[in-house]
């Protein structure tokens, strides 16, 4: 089970919106005396994205990148990241707010010949 503070990392979000957003019932948790917890199907039910298969769970549990991140971690700029979606970067989104599994960054860059040392984003 996920904490609020696992679920906020996850999705890059703050522990406060994600605490709102389960008040308001966009994400289905369950109260255990003081603190809530969630489980994994319920926080990608939250990302407009495909359910993770059973051989990809591992890669989908990764935390969530923002179009910053990647063009930090990539030295180029936000607008670049922006193209590649125009072009068909993979995204995940939650709550209305795009983010990305670097798996899926990493995937859509190396079949476009882009080479990327493992991990890039950590």
């Amino acid at each position: 089970m996920l904490s609020v503070e696992d679920v906020a990392r996850h999705f890059g979000l703050r522990p406060d919106t994600v605490r709102r957003k389960i008040r308001t019932n966009d994400i289905d948790a369950i109260r255990i005396g003081r603190v809530y917890r969630m489980d994994w199907p319920n926080v990608w039910a939250c990302e407009d994205g495909p359910m993770p298969k059973r051989a990809r769970i591992t890669r989908y549990q990764e935390n969530l990148l923002c179009k910053k991140n990647i063009a930090g971690a990539l030295r180029v700029s936000v607008r670049t990241v922006e193209r590649w979606m125009d072009e068909g970067l993979p995204t995940r989104n939650v709550f209305g707010v795009v983010r990305f599994n670097p798996h899926d960054v990493t995937d859509w860059l190396k079949l476009r010949g882009v080479d990327l040392p493992a991990g890039w984003w950590t």
